[in-house]
């Protein structure tokens, strides 16, 4: 992908667990794994902080290019598999997948974008609150820019997708671990030294009310939290009111038998 250009960005859902599938789906129709090369790509290297090097660029430590691109796509994507963000390229278009099931196409060739689209797993996005028809646009001055910006579109699909999925209570344990894991992954990192990236990246997340999410999703765990607590404190107390009236009876029968004598 050129840099200096307007882009659009489509975002997409699907699970998590499956993933695999999608990574096998990109590489069989003709997209490739994004190789960053730390003397090629120094520019993205020194500008984004390791923590977000590691989750967002893995490739940049990847010691033997020539025997990963020789790998069968199974393989491939089992590699895939292990890291945070794989991004992947054809021409220019940009496919970055996230491990959680986020996905953005990224470019302007409509075409290239409903054959993303065509993947049997996705999920419907406006269950989460995001507009299935919604196309998202920068015009990014260069490649740092047009990162921070899908790092920021992560953050604000992740955030709807936590914050739809605390609605089940069932599955609170798990729905806390990833809202967790999400905010000490990413959501609480810096991005990077750059004053001017830095000042950028706030003025997307505010754009995309992401603290008002973040506040969103948060009071809903405070609340779940504290409600579980709350049954599982009626549960116990309700067990020791059985429990004692159990003993009453069992001591009345027990004093009945020994008055009898």
């Amino acid at each position: 992908m050129e840099e200096k250009q307007s882009c659009k960005i489509v975002p997409m859902i699907t699970k998590k667990k499956e993933m695999y599938k999608f990574y096998e789906f990109v590489l069989k129709n003709g997209y490739e794994i994004k190789i960053f090369n730390k003397k090629q790509d120094s520019h993205l290297y020194k500008y984004f902080l390791p923590a977000i090097r590691d989750y967002m660029f893995w490739t940049f430590n990847l010691n033997n290019d020539k025997k990963f691109k020789s790998m069968d796509r199974e393989m491939q994507s089992a590699v895939c598999n292990n890291y945070s963000c794989t991004i992947f390229e054809k021409e220019d278009t940009l496919v970055v997948a996230f491990h959680t099931g986020v996905i953005f196409a990224v470019g302007n060739d409509n075409k290239e974008t409903e054959k993303i689209k065509e993947y049997d797993g996705l999920l419907d996005i406006s269950k989460i609150n995001i507009d299935s028809e919604k196309v998202y646009k920068i015009d990014a001055e260069n490649m740092e820019n047009l990162y921070i910006y899908i790092i920021t579109l992560y953050k604000y699909v992740m955030l709807n997708m936590l914050d739809k999925a605390m609605e089940d209570k069932d599955s609170f344990e798990k729905n806390r671990n990833e809202f967790v894991n999400f905010v000490q992954e990413i959501y609480s990192k810096k991005i990077t030294e750059n004053l001017s990236g830095n000042k950028i990246a706030n003025d997307w997340e505010q754009k995309l009310g992401l603290d008002k999410l973040y506040i969103s999703v948060e009071n809903k765990f405070d609340l779940l939290y504290r409600n579980i607590k709350l049954d599982s404190h009626n549960t116990m107390f309700r067990i020791i009111i059985i429990l004692l009236v159990v003993l009453i009876i069992i001591a009345t029968i027990n004093l009945g038998n020994f008055l009898a004598y």
